[in-house]
């Protein structure tokens, strides 16, 4: 039985599609994994047609399920017995352009200080909330925030880059 209307989900759709492809591209790291990524994770959406308590609960729910699906990717066969591209080809040095050159920084960070950067400056996410999402001690998330910040700081120092950083 559908609990949605081709609309709501078409409203859902337009709401949560750029960050659902910024978190597949986080992890995944290549546009075409984040495309699939994305595909993925609003057929599923579609097939269980969850029902949310709230706005929050909702972003919540995307948000971990795009996390999960990501990693149950990485973990994969076959994603571990595929050929890069960069095997066939130079390997290309640019990261995904983004609407936000910062966020091209970001994804050059490890994945446990992108995460938390993410969720926290991007989805403007709080600590305990990251807590919650990510199954991590409060305190561990500040950690990962703070080294991650200063990862961010050194590696924006040495490309050269002039962003106010806060």
């Amino acid at each position: 039985m559908l609990v949605w209307s081709k609309e709501e989900f078409r409203e859902l759709y337009d709401a949560y599609v750029d960050m659902i492809y910024r978190i597949c591209f986080l992890y995944l790291k290549n546009e075409s994994d984040a495309k699939d990524g994305v595909q993925d994770i609003f057929m599923k959406i579609w097939e269980k047609q969850p029902v949310f308590d709230n706005e929050n609960h909702k972003k919540a729910w995307l948000i971990q399920t795009t996390k999960n699906h990501c990693i149950d990717i990485l973990k994969s066969s076959w994603w571990s017995k595929r050929t890069e591209l960069e095997d066939w080809q130079e390997p290309m040095t640019e990261v995904e352009p983004t609407e936000n050159p910062l966020l091209e920084y970001v994804m050059k960070m490890p994945q446990k200080y992108r995460e938390v950067i993410y969720l926290y400056y991007y989805e403007e996410y709080s600590v305990r909330e990251m807590s919650g999402i990510l199954k991590r001690n409060e305190s561990t998330i500040q950690s990962q925030l703070s080294a991650g910040r200063e990862k961010l700081k050194r590696i924006l120092e040495l490309e050269g880059r002039d962003f106010l950083y806060g």
